[in-house]
């Protein structure tokens, strides 16, 4: 495995994409970075979900077919088996959100045991993305939020459902050698959701991890929860999974919080969430023998400071032990370069129903938008590339 790792090795960032992709990507981008032009897109998205306008062609050709590896799992796993090429693994994640009723949680519960045995069979190292509010209202889940069992009796029976839902997910990637990233939700029900995660770590994660939690560092409580875990894994026996993320409703949460007078749980500044975020990278590379660590960042920083603490901590097996991972569509400076030098590395890929992957959409795109540097970095990057390979053909 390499030390030196170079970030921004064009000719490998971009190695995936033909021209005709790499301008296509370079021409979203520019788009993005203008609130009017971005702003249609929004208003397209959001009229296909209120007023079902036929607008689902319009988003498939921009920002669908940017962020979302398609409508279909034939799709994605073109674009798995794509990736694997490069060596760039996938993190596969069936897009379906708004969904409020139990019939639509248990097709859903189907269908993702149902990706999980699939890319067991035919992608096996590749992972599987799990959000817990499209197996359950988000609205109980806030309502039952805390660590303790609810008391209620209709309550009871639905959370144990809930449990029953999950489990099943987790058996099915244990039996298929299939690892399973449990995405991160809102500050105010992502107690019982912790508590949940846990309970299958516990019971999944006896030599590896083949469950993660996700943590989201610009929470100012997440340091003291990461400790914990490294504290419950050694007394517990089992390997903790802990997936680092900075997080991506700070507003959202700011105002949560404001409206019902209680302090932000989120930090007031990026320095404090990027020391956050760096510091929760050493504590998990130097607890290795109870933690499986994913850094998902797309700060090259982070990335580079996470590959000091392998070797600092002298991490063995540090391929399956440290894993590396950003969002399809975006930094494939980072993802293809680390896989290049020898790093476990992977893209995160939604796909399905254009209306189904609106909210998500929406998200990348004024995430991106909204993180002036990065947008420049992109762009730049892009630029570059295709300017390089109009010399190389000179």
């Amino acid at each position: 495995m390499k030390t030196n790792v170079n970030l921004e090795d064009l000719k490998i960032a971009y190695s995936a994409k033909n021209n005709q992709e790499l301008k296509f990507t370079y021409f979203i981008f520019c788009i993005l970075q203008f609130p009017r032009l971005l702003k249609l897109l929004t208003a397209c998205a959001t009229g296909i979900i209120n007023y079902r306008l036929p607008l689902q062609f319009f988003i498939k050709k921009t920002i669908f077919k940017l962020f979302c590896s398609g409508e279909t799992l034939d799709d994605a796993f073109r674009v798995i088996k794509k990736l694997d090429n490069y060596k760039v693994l996938s993190v596969l994640d069936y897009v379906s959100e708004g969904e409020k009723n139990q019939v639509a949680y248990t097709k859903n519960t189907d269908i993702i045991t149902s990706n999980i045995v699939r890319l067991g069979k035919e992608s096996p190292g590749n992972f599987v993305s799990v959000k817990i509010s499209g197996l359950e209202d988000p609205a109980f889940l806030e309502k039952i939020n805390g660590r303790e069992i609810p008391v209620e009796l209709s309550d009871k029976m639905r959370f144990e459902k809930l449990v029953e839902r999950i489990d099943h997910i987790c058996s099915t990637a244990a039996k298929s050698n299939v690892v399973i990233f449990i995405d991160a939700e809102d500050r105010c029900m992502q107690d019982v959701l912790d508590k949940i995660t846990e309970q299958m770590m516990e019971t999944y994660n006896k030599k590896y991890a083949v469950v993660f939690n996700t943590l989201q560092m610009y929470l100012n409580d997440r340091l003291e929860y990461l400790n914990f875990l490294v504290k419950e894994a050694k007394e517990k026996k089992y390997i903790s999974g802990v997936k680092l993320v900075r997080g991506a409703y700070v507003e959202k949460e700011r105002a949560a919080a404001a409206a019902k007078n209680k302090p932000s749980p989120v930090f007031d500044t990026k320095a404090e969430t990027d020391a956050s975020f760096d510091a929760a990278v050493e504590v998990c590379l130097k607890n290795h023998s109870v933690i499986d660590t994913c850094v998902a960042s797309h700060n090259a920083k982070s990335i580079l400071w996470a590959i000091e603490c392998i070797e600092k901590h002298q991490v063995p097996d540090a391929y399956h032990k440290v894993r590396f991972s950003q969002l399809y569509g975006m930094s494939d400076n980072l993802s293809f370069n680390l896989a290049a030098a020898g790093y476990n590395t992977s893209k995160y890929l939604p796909y399905g129903e254009i209306k189904k992957a609106i909210p998500y959409l929406i998200r990348r795109a004024e995430e991106n938008s909204s993180i002036s540097g990065q947008m420049v970095g992109e762009l730049t990057r892009l630029k570059n590339e295709i300017y390089r390979r109009k010399e190389a053909i000179k």
